[in-house]
């Protein structure tokens, strides 16, 4: 007998929100290593956010696990006719939970792109303080969705009014940010391109366009199917946490491991590139040679050096 179409949606989201749970703990993993490979450039906020996404990721993941113990299951639940469908429709204390969970994940992100937006643009409180009151709205129509869906109105006006409200506010935030991060780090790029002949930030440029677009499409099919009455939300937030918790771990992933790599470009060329000294000028007195060695560094060894300096500089404000 085929499962009600409520049914499978929670299965098949149970199933993805799995699958990217599992992703999301070998990022981390990939994440701490990388950046205790830092050694001094050990960014401890770095360290907290992946701690905190995936303290989230693993409590919603455990809840979703309980969820659907409770609806395919339970005694009481199964011997009702549609008993299954009644109880994932319900807002439950799980339910709940785990839409607060969600909450608290999407905050997180955005607070993270927003303080990187403020370090890349050189600390600059104007442009982190707009992007703090979008964050702000955002978070207040949130908070205020959630507490009618709890309700039980989820597509009530007033829901579907703040929903929309909301996903316009995060991905407006989101976009911003994104753009924000990308165009400074090109510019930064050209800058010292013409010291290395190639745009050292490229890397850091996709890696950042990436993580966006994917948090971006998964806000964009769940404010769609919210918005247009599909039960299918429901099931789809759980997925959406799961991405919530992806995107900063492939990016801090990503960054770090550049970094890293980074560091031991230099080392080497640091450790390669010495001092190389002209030949000595022999000047003839009266039948006598005397040798003078002159210990200045030739123009190519200053060049070398002074764009691994810049380099450097322009890396340690990413």
């Amino acid at each position: 007998m085929a499962l009600p179409a409520l049914n499978r949606m929670f299965i098949t989201a149970a199933w993805l929100e799995s699958i990217l749970y599992g992703v999301n703990c070998v990022l981390f993993g990939v994440c701490m290593y990388a950046l205790f490979g830092l050694h001094k450039r050990l960014y401890w906020i770095n360290i907290l956010s992946c701690v905190f996404h995936i303290s989230i990721a693993t409590a919603h993941n455990i809840l979703s696990l309980f969820l659907s113990l409770q609806a395919f299951t339970n005694p009481a639940i199964i011997s009702v006719p549609d008993g299954t469908i009644i109880y994932l429709s319900k807002n439950t204390a799980l339910t709940k939970t785990m839409g607060g969970l969600f909450l608290l994940n999407v905050l997180a992100l955005n607070l993270l792109l927003i303080w990187r937006l403020y370090v890349v643009w050189n600390r600059n409180r104007i442009l982190a303080f707009i992007m703090l009151i979008l964050e702000t709205g955002h978070l207040a129509t949130g908070v205020a969705n959630w507490a009618v869906l709890t309700t039980g109105h989820a597509f009530s006006n007033a829901a579907l009014a703040l929903g929309k409200t909301g996903c316009a506010l995060d991905l407006a935030l989101t976009i911003s940010v994104t753009s924000g991060i990308a165009y400074r780090l090109w510019r930064a790029g050209r800058d010292v391109s013409a010291l290395t002949g190639y745009n050292s930030y490229k890397a850091a440029i996709y890696t950042v366009i990436e993580s966006g677009a994917i948090y971006t499409s998964s806000i964009v099919v769940l404010c769609a199917l919210y918005q247009s009455g599909n039960a299918a939300f429901g099931a789809a937030i759980n997925v959406a946490t799961q991405i919530a918790t992806l995107t900063p771990l492939f990016l801090i992933a990503s960054v770090s491991f550049g970094l890293m790599h980074k560091d031991s470009t230099y080392s080497e060329a640091s450790t390669t590139v010495g001092p190389t000294f002209a030949r000595p000028i022999q000047v003839s007195i009266t039948q006598e040679t005397r040798t003078h060695p002159v210990n200045i560094m030739d123009s190519s060894t200053r060049s070398t050096t002074g764009k691994s300096q810049s380099i450097r500089a322009y890396r340690d404000n990413v």
